[in-house]
């Protein structure tokens, strides 16, 4: 059976922000939401010491890439309903087989 890894890169953008800590209360929160709403992997992997936008990585893995990719989509919609503007995303989804000799 192939398992699938999908991963998202999402830039978001936030013009409005003049300081990281009023960025941090802004990703935070959506962070977490993917997290516990999706049961996905985020991290903010670009655009830390930036103030108006930052690139978040999110991935997930399973044995459908059309689920995977929906849920991914989703983590897009829930990002965009947060209020930010996602200036830039991008979906790879990889499939790895079981290459196993014996089948165990």
């Amino acid at each position: 059976m192939a398992t699938y890894v999908a991963v998202a890169q999402l830039e978001i953008r936030m013009p409005w922000v003049r300081s990281l800590k009023e960025k941090r209360a802004v990703v935070k929160p959506i962070v977490e939401g993917l997290k516990r709403r999706y049961q996905l992997a985020v991290a903010r992997v670009e655009g830390h010491d930036a103030h108006a936008w930052e690139r978040l990585a999110i991935a997930t893995v399973g044995t459908d890439s059309d689920a995977l990719r929906g849920t991914l989509a989703a983590a897009e919609r829930f990002v965009v309903a947060a209020g930010v503007e996602v200036a830039w995303a991008r979906v790879d989804v990889e499939r790895w087989d079981d290459e196993r000799e014996g089948g165990a």
